[in-house]
């Protein structure tokens, strides 16, 4: 026997999206108006009353038409409603796409607007649903405009689409894949405006605007997220939206594979894809666009064009992601965080000459994580700039602290810090740098900044120059990791760098691979043809000491002349004449 009071679950999900859909309308910041077939008022949102006079009340069940000036009944751009089951579009009522009419105010006057109108509702519950924004004056109907339009492109921005997606959700129900997101991002675009400017790049981004109209298909709406990001909604009533986004995608890619002349240069573009469907209990606009966002991201890093759809495996990620970054930004403040040292020695000597520092997070839960674990998630949440500062100060200051305490010549000479990709582009790095030297008291020429091949060539250009001013502080440049990125070797001349880091992957095969051997053995001569100190990562064996030895390498660190360690532990073994 069933309880005739158990409400079903998929009404309860149902009225719960209407009621979260009714709420955004009575929020909005644009006046708000729904009629229904026979042309009457259905809904009328508080920002209707205040721009138009009219309470909800006074103007519900009343013909639409009453409140339209007769002055706007022979323009063109306006026809009288006549919704019939054969026409039951927007256009019936407001005519066109943004058409511009007198609607009449309270007090006796008229409120010149532009219509912005979409279908909402199903069956005897259809509706034409419609954005009317005043048009006072010109800068007055920019403002309006940009509110829900995107200025360069003209497709709908990411407010419209999150109201059209709020409404999607709300006529689907609850049926699983009804909805699809798309969000596409334009790969390398940066460069694209700083090789060809700005106005290229607006040019560029209007043609590609251009062409996903054009491959639209079935899309609900094509938007512009910001930037170089894009925004497609895609709805089935049987719960088949992938499908229509994946061949939306393929359109698009055939489309975009095509060149575009931007201010009379041939440009190619690379575009990432990520979807996202209304599963996983997604019931929100948000959450559907935070997935397709994950999603993306995936599919960038990929790279090649790549498309990502947001499933459970990646949710799983995301949620660990979104755990991680709420725990570092509490990490700082707690003393979380800490700094192991390992020592750089000079290769023929085998004596101490500096140290690296390297990060550690020792998590209340999960014990000690190694930066693998954490930072890419800083990176990307931009707490990278603070934690960085934080590993620049902490490590001077213990170099600082350890030349003072020295009873001798200190043979630690030398801190090694590391700079990301994102620290590069901060526009206060060189600020930050010589702030931290002058509080802590180090020499600049006993600070080495390393940065990765990559982080060098994301913008090359925007990197010479933080280098260049980073160097005139009297700072060593180091560049780390070297044989895994581009590994082109024209930009070790341009680069004002002092020290060339070889990769672990090219030394752990020494006495392995003669391949390997002779990469190293090259890389040494180029570097000290160039003037560059050379430093072999990732040292364990005897074997590879020798190797390096006979190849004059200047350097070397790695677990054979120390693990990473606490600064209270690494100059007890090995020896140091210091205290921490």
């Amino acid at each position: 026997m069933t309880d005739e009071h158990t409400e079903d679950p998929l009404l309860v999900q149902l009225t719960e999206w209407r009621r979260r859909y009714a709420q955004l309308i009575q929020s909005a910041p644009e006046p708000y108006v729904e009629v229904d077939r026979n042309g009457n008022v259905a809904e009328w949102n508080p920002r209707a009353e205040s721009v138009f006079g009219w309470n909800r009340q006074e103007v519900l069940g009343r013909h639409f038409m009453e409140f339209v000036s007769p002055a706007s009944l022979g323009r063109s751009t306006f026809e009288q409603p006549h919704l019939d089951d054969r026409d039951p579009t927007t256009s019936a009522i407001l005519g066109g796409d943004h058409p511009r009419f007198q609607l009449l105010h309270r007090s006796g006057g008229t409120v010149e607007v532009e219509g912005l109108s979409f279908v909402t509702g199903t069956g005897a519950g259809l509706r034409t649903a419609s954005f009317v924004r005043p048009m006072a004056d010109p800068a007055e109907a920019a403002v309006a405009h940009a509110e829900l339009q995107d200025t360069l492109t003209g497709l709908p921005n990411r407010s419209l689409f999150g109201y059209q997606l709020a409404h999607a959700l709300s006529r689907v129900g609850s049926v699983p894949g009804s909805i699809a997101v798309v969000l596409l991002d334009l790969d390398r675009f940066k460069a694209i405006n700083n090789t060809l400017g700005h106005a290229a790049g607006d040019e560029l981004l209007l043609a590609i605007a251009q062409r996903l109209e054009a491959s639209s298909g079935n899309a609900e709406v094509i938007a512009r997220f910001g930037g170089d990001e894009f925004l497609a909604l895609f709805r089935s009533e049987v719960g088949d939206a992938h499908a229509d986004a994946s061949e939306f995608i393929e359109r698009v890619r055939a489309s975009l594979a095509q060149s575009f002349d931007v201010s009379g240069t041939e440009v190619f573009v690379d575009v990432s894809f990520g979807i996202a469907l209304n599963t996983f209990g997604v019931d929100d606009p948000n959450s559907l666009l935070a997935n397709a966002e994950a999603a993306m991201y995936q599919a960038k890093y990929w790279g090649g064009s790549s498309v990502e759809t947001f499933g459970e495996s990646m949710r799983l990620e995301v949620f660990d992601r979104m755990s991680t970054e709420h725990s570092l930004h509490r990490a700082l403040e707690r003393s979380e965080l800490m700094l192991h040292y390992q020592p750089v020695v000079d290769v023929n000597s085998v004596r101490v000459v500096g140290v690296e520092a390297l990060i550690r997070w020792q998590h209340p839960e999960q014990g000690l994580l190694a930066p693998c674990r954490f930072i890419p998630v800083a990176e990307e949440s931009g707490l990278i700039i603070p934690i960085g500062a934080w590993v620049l100060e902490e490590a001077c200051h213990q170099l600082s602290d350890w030349r003072d305490r020295s009873t001798g010549e200190s043979r630690a000479s030398s801190m090694e810090v590391n700079l990301s990709a994102r620290q590069i582009d901060d526009p206060h790095i060189v600020d930050t740098v010589e702030a931290i030297l002058a509080r802590t008291g180090l020499p600049a020429e006993h600070l080495t900044l390393e940065i990765t091949e990559s982080a060098l060539m994301k913008d090359a250009a925007s990197a010479l120059r933080v280098l260049k001013t980073l160097k005139e502080l009297g700072v060593l440049l180091a560049i780390d990791d070297f044989g895994t990125g581009y590994s082109s070797l024209s930009y070790l001349q341009r680069f004002p760098l002092d020290i060339l880091k070889v990769d672990r992957s090219f030394v752990e095969q020494l006495g392995v691979s003669v391949e390997s051997e002779e990469i190293v053995s090259a890389v040494i001569r180029l570097a000290h043809a160039l003037g560059l100190e050379v430093v072999a990562e990732g040292v364990e064996t005897a074997e590879q000491l020798a190797a390096l030895q006979s190849f004059d390498c200047d350097l070397a660190q790695g677990y054979l002349f120390s693990r990473p360690l606490p600064a209270t532990e690494i100059s007890a073994s090995l020896g140091l004449a210091l205290s921490a």
